[in-house]
């Protein structure tokens, strides 16, 4: 009979450019389902996929799982090994998945050409279609439009093994989840579950550790000046035990002292002194199990807010950033963008809506082209780095000076990640690279942004942080999200893109 659960057992694994354990002692066991694994950028979430679908091992315990496992990874540089098996079948699943998740047959060839969002809806189609038991899914809702996002849900709703599913999308987590795993490297915590309500069940777990710790410290600061005061008696005491310092010949005042020895109030104050050594020694211990268990619950709570971060900025002194005449851009052979004229004012917020594969990057591009030729001080956030772009960015990143490296890991752990973890990382996260670019932004006033999905990747808690920020941005704004709320929060105007005659594309401003 086959393995039917996946199950983790005394896992201890690091990086080898690492010297901290990402987990360690993970004893963990999971069954059939999706099981929505969630937490902080940089905490782990991938790795965990990694070690559950064999793409890494771990350097002690084991990992017990099913003999037919498949884990897609959030980046979508290049198609999965075994794609043209999926793009070329014609058998009933096959078809099924290109339809559900609209999935062109021609996909493979003209995958450099293709959006994010295309490219991600072909890996979930591929990986349903490997029929796997296992199926470990890193961040499969980044790029997508809603509409996609719909597909997704309903495509995977028809998996029947055991899978681990890793986003920030929590409406569709909570669509097919019913167990949580909220990790935070080294600790992982499973709630039986969707994932919104295990983050207020761990929300509430962290008021409670936080009054439980603050109500202890305050009965143990009664028991110190209670420890004190005795210490303070029993110093008395002996004082009044001792004959050192009364004259040879005062009989009467030898005689008190003898007395009072009798008496055995030479030993009870210090006696009851002592009786509090022993207590307050368990009290410290239980002040430090309660500030770990509140540390714990603290790391774990993705509802908290973080420190944040500045984006200042400032407003150019020209009243016009751009100015566009009305045309086309082409995004493909035989596919062209159709657009009125385009003007951007030096406090505009514009955020650009479509669907996946409309033309937005595109168009955004086209604009930055522009302003490179212009004087006007801007940031253009890309939809995705390569690896090997973003391994060049972290390289240079490691050789800035020192104070400037500072303030940037300062921002970073503003917004929730790890110093440590990232520090030891011959390669962060693309969450964690997304936030450091936004970080090493943090150090220019820009007059402009231009921010091609900037929530992708991120975790929630830095998405709140940088949605608040963004609001009080001086300049102006070029913002593309497929995040309404996001989108809502922050914009003014909107340039809606929309398909025309089947491949081409068109403009509208509202």
């Amino acid at each position: 009979m086959g393995i039917k659960n996946l199950e983790f057992k005394n896992v201890l694994f690091h990086y080898p450019d690492q010297s901290i354990d990402v987990f360690r002692d993970l004893d963990l066991s999971l069954g059939g389902g999706w099981t929505a694994v969630i937490g902080a950028n940089g905490g782990g979430k991938s790795t965990l996929l990694k070690l559950a679908s064999g793409s890494v091992q771990p350097l002690l315990g084991s990992v017990l799982r099913p003999a037919s496992c498949v884990y897609v990874s959030q980046r979508t540089d290049d198609p999965p090994p075994t794609y043209d098996h999926f793009a070329y079948a014609w058998d009933a699943l096959s078809c099924t998945l290109h339809g559900k998740l609209a999935i062109g047959r021609d996909y493979l060839d003209r995958w450099a050409t293709l959006s994010h969002g295309e490219r991600k809806r072909a890996q979930i189609g591929w990986a349903l279609h490997t029929e796997s038991d296992l199926l470990c899914i890193d961040e499969p809702t980044n790029h997508l439009d809603s509409g996609a996002m719909g597909m997704l849900v309903q495509a995977l709703g028809l998996f029947r093994g055991i899978g681990l599913l890793v986003s920030h999308d929590l409406a569709t987590l909570d669509a097919l989840c019913t167990t949580t795993l909220i990790i935070s490297s080294p600790v992982v915590h499973k709630v039986s579950c969707p994932p919104s309500q295990a983050m207020e069940e761990v929300a509430g777990q962290r008021d409670s550790a936080e009054a439980a710790y603050r109500s202890f410290a305050k009965e143990m600061r009664r028991i110190e000046r209670e420890k004190k005061r005795r210490a303070s008696v029993a110093q008395d005491v002996d004082r009044r035990n001792t004959k050192r310092h009364i004259a040879r010949k005062d009989r009467d005042a030898k005689a008190r002292v003898d007395a009072f020895r009798v008496s055995g109030g030479d030993k009870r104050a210090g006696m009851l002194s002592r009786q509090l050594d022993g207590r307050l020694e368990r009290a410290h211990d239980e002040k430090s199990a309660l500030a770990e268990q509140m540390r714990t619950k603290g790391v774990l709570d993705l509802k908290k807010e973080s420190g944040g971060i500045t984006i200042t900025g400032s407003v150019h002194p020209s009243r016009s950033l751009l100015a566009r005449q009305g045309g086309s851009i082409e995004m493909a052979p035989r596919r062209r963008l159709y657009h009125p004229p385009l003007a951007l004012g030096n406090t505009d917020r514009v955020g650009i809506r479509g669907a996946n594969g409309i033309g937005k990057s595109t168009l955004l591009a086209a604009l930055v082209a522009e302003l490179d030729e212009t004087t006007v001080r801007f940031w253009y956030l890309a939809q995705e780095l390569g690896i090997e772009e973003s391994r060049a960015a972290y390289q240079e990143f490691c050789a800035l000076e020192g104070a400037i490296k500072g303030r940037i890991v300062s921002a970073l752990v503003r917004m929730g990640s790890s110093a440590d973890l990232f520090l030891s990382s011959a390669l962060p996260s693309p969450g964690e690279m997304r936030k450091l670019l936004i970080a090493w932004a943090l150090e220019d006033r820009y007059s402009l942004l231009i921010l091609d999905e900037p929530t992708n990747h991120l975790d929630l808690p830095s998405r709140r942080a940088l949605a608040a920020q963004l609001q009080n941005f001086a300049g102006a704004m070029l913002l593309v999200s497929h995040d309404r709320a996001f989108l809502d929060r922050i914009c003014t105007t909107w340039w809606d893109i929309s398909s025309r005659d089947g491949n081409d594309s068109t403009l509208a401003i509202t």
